[in-house]
């Protein structure tokens, strides 16, 4: 599935802010998908609600923060409560940076997704979507730093 498939042309186009939320939420939520996998090989099998408890207060999660944050920014954003015309350009500068996929970075957030994108096939399409989203918000794709 694309960004196109997910959000109308003529949406992504009016609506770039929705357009990056929507990818941005679909590639955490995968790499929420991917750390419990981890996470319940090493703890085993863990309810929605203990696993909601490990990543909020879990040390070991707290490398998905900001991107975390950037979803919360465009949140606040489209429901008027943030800075509606700045949000969108600092959350698509910052995600660019985060998705730039830079090997030399020591970043958690980077060290972790890396790590991720190296060993999973199925992040791919996300990250993918994320920067279809990126460029539809008028940024261009990170290059990687290999």
């Amino acid at each position: 599935m694309t960004i196109e498939q997910t959000i109308p042309p003529q949406a992504m186009q009016k609506d770039p802010c929705q357009a990056l939320r929507i990818a941005l939420l679909d590639l955490h939520r995968v790499l929420v998908e991917l750390e419990r996998r981890q996470y319940e090989k090493q703890h085993g099998r863990q309810s929605s609600g203990d696993f909601l408890q490990v990543m909020a207060y879990a040390d070991e999660m707290r490398w998905l923060e900001p991107l975390s944050r950037l979803i919360v920014m465009l949140d606040e954003a489209l429901d008027g409560d943030g800075d509606a015309l700045s949000a969108p350009a600092t959350v698509a500068q910052r995600a660019r940076e985060l998705l730039s996929l830079d090997r030399h970075s020591s970043e958690p957030f980077t060290t972790r997704y890396l790590w991720h994108f190296d060993a999973s096939a199925e992040l791919v399409p996300a990250h993918s979507r994320a920067l279809a989203a990126l460029k539809v918000a008028g940024t261009s794709a990170p290059q990687a730093r290999i």
